[in-house]
């Protein structure tokens, strides 16, 4: 850990920490260190201080205005679910009338805090010491909430809902450039895991790369986004489960959406029409494209490609659409000449299914002029094609 949390544990360290408030990036932080040396602070306990202040502002993003009364590692603020996502988490268990629940490696907390914001009695479980402290720090305002640092595996849940984040181990596969994990890559295993989810009500959180393959089955499998980022993916057992299928979740603006299916169906290819859409990632890694596209009348530009067309505008917050102005070859002449002819000055540029970048083709272009478009590189019934677009 970046700093001994025990610097930050104190009176002095703590009212410190409230009056410097957040840092970001900008902030003269050598200035800053230099002044409160000055002050007569000692050097460890002003790094420590200064790296909290900073961590605070990036914390923002996930907690909101819960993030200047919280303490974070670097790692622990990385991997901890963000507060809108965490409360759906706690909201399961609430719904299924589970009154108590063991957040087995609670990391920081934030799970644990969202389960006892509801009255919802939690046993919060770290077994790394120093997390463990940040984690007894963050949940001390909730009475029913009490954090233990103990290995998750030695714990009785019995009579218990569980939740489970389990952590990516260290992984070094030498000459591999794309590691396909295993049970075993995570701490607890995912054999264990699923074991336990047979004995008691369990949510467990996964990355949303995981493998389709490591999915069991009788169990729900939900892919989130959180404005346009694709988080996580949740698997729910027992009474947190709806049945034994996919969804995708969306989150957006503080509206909530979701697509149940099953994700077996193949989305139908057809000609570019007036539209082409952006998929929200939760519905492209939950295989739940062709469903989606069946059910609002859209086709795929190519096969294994995300990008959906049809005749029709569609507003919804599950796609991001565009209307089509021209189709060329991509080809950067070509794209050049109808940049320099319509006066385009600003280009969004966007890619599927194509090697070519967007970085490498900006530089090829004479963008110049008050028009603005998008372009999107990729292919059209198995042909690269450069789409010239418009928002809608």
């Amino acid at each position: 850990m970046e700093s001994n949390i025990a610097e930050l544990l104190t009176p002095e360290a703590l009212a410190l920490l409230n009056k410097l408030g957040p840092l970001d990036s900008k902030a003269d932080v050598l200035s800053l260190i230099t002044r409160l040396r000055n002050q007569g602070h000692e050097a460890v306990l002003v790094t420590a201080v200064v790296n909290q202040a900073r961590l605070r502002h990036r914390a923002k993003a996930k907690f909101g205005e819960f993030a200047n009364h919280m303490l974070y590692s670097e790692a622990g603020l990385e991997q901890a679910t963000r507060l809108p996502v965490a409360a759906l988490h706690a909201e399961r268990f609430r719904q299924a009338g589970i009154k108590r629940v063991a957040d087995l490696g609670c990391g920081i907390g934030a799970d644990a805090m969202s389960l006892a914001a509801l009255d919802i009695t939690v046993l919060a479980v770290e077994q790394d010491e120093q997390t463990a402290a940040l984690a007894t720090f963050n949940l001390a305002s909730f009475p029913n909430a009490k954090v233990i640092q103990a290995d998750a595996k030695s714990q009785d849940t019995q009579d218990m809902g569980v939740f489970i984040d389990p952590a990516r181990r260290e992984i070094n596969r030498k000459g591999r450039t794309h590691i396909r994990l295993t049970p075993s890559d995570f701490s607890p295993s995912l054999d264990w895991v699923f074991e336990k989810a047979k004995t008691a009500p369990t949510a467990v959180k996964l990355g949303p790369a995981t493998d389709h393959e490591l999915i069991p089955e009788h169990c729900e499998a939900q892919w989130v986004s959180h404005n346009g980022d694709l988080v996580e993916l949740m698997l729910y057992f027992g009474k947190l489960s709806r049945g034994n299928m996919r969804s995708a979740l969306l989150i957006k603006n503080g509206e909530r959406k979701v697509f149940d299916g099953v994700g077996e169906i193949q989305g139908a290819v057809r000609e570019l029409s007036e539209f082409i859409y952006e998929p929200d990632n939760s519905l492209i890694r939950s295989h739940l494209l062709g469903e989606f596209a069946a059910q609002y009348s859209l086709g795929l530009v190519s096969p294994a490609i995300a990008y959906l067309t049809g005749d029709q505008k569609l507003t919804t917050p599950w796609l991001r659409g565009f209307q089509v102005k021209e189709i060329l070859p991509l080809d950067p002449k070509a794209i050049n000449k109808y940049v320099i002819e319509n006066q385009i000055g600003i280009l969004e540029i966007k890619k599927r299914g194509v090697d070519i970048t967007p970085e490498e083709l900006r530089k090829k272009l004479r963008l110049k002029g008050s028009g603005t478009a998008t372009l999107i590189m990729t292919k059209v019934l198995g042909a690269r094609k450069a789409i010239i677009a418009n928002p809608i």
